[in-house]
């Protein structure tokens, strides 16, 4: 298997001011550095990722359904690839999926809820999710963000414990806007690409915008906490055993025949992966999973 991989070593990786949480805890994936002449056009087109090997790349095999399971490719499927940039210091990443019905907009309130792709951020990589500090703290660690087929809201969500105490709405959090979080979706048919790239913030301000929030710069062999998860309602039954579709199902809203996610655990209140940012100039150096010497010299730790 040539991914990008879900590798647990037993190690603490140490990148820079940022460390790492336990591997033994967490999953070990890459994320290309990208040089500054291939930067993707956000658009949901995966053809600007055509030059990244392949090495790179994570799919469903390697994420954990953290609720309910896929029947087969033909019913979900994903792959993705995550990269770097310090060209514009910002993640980017291009999410791909597979599913045979496309349902959104059964739960207005909470999109996650529908056919979704959920993305986990923990800078600094402490440990915490977008629910792990008090909520009524306005400087956040971790934070989340959503992308959506909604039809009637906005396709980029923020969730944050913290959202509701300072009076902020998710649909038009500050962060989301086009300074700070592009994205771009596109829907051909059964396949649904959803494409971002994003300035990250740590710890980031609920109320106070961007001049109370701290940039954080990204650096190549630094390890960020980062996960991104794909929520998929489906017809027929759900995880809960109930029609989706149906007028009596799910009185909380909730409509998920599954969920994979590249963490082990749901990203409330922690179990973030560590995402290592490889260098921008050995792009072209595929990552084996038995190639334990270029691990090694990646990470800077003997195994």
């Amino acid at each position: 298997m040539r991914k990008v991989l879900a590798l647990t070593l037993g190690v603490l990786l140490v990148a820079g001011a940022a460390f790492a949480q336990e591997p033994a805890e967490v999953p070990l994936f890459f994320a290309v550095g990208i040089p500054s002449n291939a930067l993707p056009t956000i658009d949901g087109d995966n053809s600007d990722w055509a030059w990244v090997d392949r090495s790179f790349e994570v799919t469903i095999e390697d994420m954990n359904p953290l609720t309910g399971g896929a029947d087969d490719a033909d019913d979900l499927f994903i792959d993705l690839i995550i990269g770097w940039s310090d060209a514009n210091n910002r993640v980017h990443a291009m999410v791909h999926v597979h599913d045979d019905f496309l349902i959104v907009d059964k739960n207005p309130t909470c999109t996650f809820r529908d056919d979704n792709c959920e993305v986990h951020f923990d800078p600094d990589n402490q440990g915490g999710g977008p629910y792990s500090a008090p909520n009524d703290q306005d400087l956040q660690p971790a934070y989340q963000m959503c992308l959506s087929f909604s039809e009637q809201f906005s396709r980029v969500q923020m969730y944050n414990g913290a959202l509701g105490n300072f009076e902020q709405d998710a649909l038009n959090f500050w962060w989301t806007h086009t300074d700070f979080v592009d994205a771009g979706h596109v829907n051909q048919g059964q396949e649904y690409y959803y494409e971002f790239s994003a300035e990250l913030m740590d710890p980031i301000s609920i109320s106070g915008g961007p001049d109370a929030s701290t940039v954080w710069t990204l650096a190549a062999e630094q390890t960020i906490g980062m996960s991104i998860s794909v929520d998929d309602a489906d017809e027929g039954l759900n995880a809960n055993g109930n029609d989706p579709l149906s007028e009596e199902c799910c009185e909380n809203g909730f409509f998920w025949q599954a969920q994979y996610s590249m963490a082990e655990q749901f990203m409330n209140s922690g179990g973030m992966p560590d995402i290592f940012l490889t260098p921008i100039e050995a792009v072209d150096t595929a990552v084996e999973e038995s190639s334990w010497g270029q691990i090694k010299s990646l990470v800077g730790e003997e195994l």
